[in-house]
């Protein structure tokens, strides 16, 4: 039934599937995966990263230009194996 969450949904021109970031980080990011989440100040990508300690995501390798506190949390809950950044 169309309008009540029952078909993905899509942006239109590019045809790109919309989920929840719940949806995407379960589907594309793995135990011991490499992740490059970027942004600058206030585009910092916070909230994927807090579904990554949510979904108890492990041996990660997080990439990023520069670190930020988010990264601090990711290896006390045990997130994240190592680290790389510039």
């Amino acid at each position: 039934m169309a309008g009540q969450g029952s078909e993905p949904q899509t942006s239109g021109r590019d045809g790109a599937t919309l989920v929840s970031l719940r949806e995407a980080v379960a589907e594309l990011v793995h135990h011991g995966d490499s992740a490059a989440l970027e942004g600058f100040t206030h585009p910092i990508p916070f909230a994927a990263r807090h579904e990554l300690i949510r979904q108890q995501r492990s041996g990660l390798t997080p990439i990023r230009m520069t670190l930020d506190l988010i990264y601090d949390r990711m290896i006390g809950m045990g997130c994240a194996s190592q680290l790389i950044f510039s």
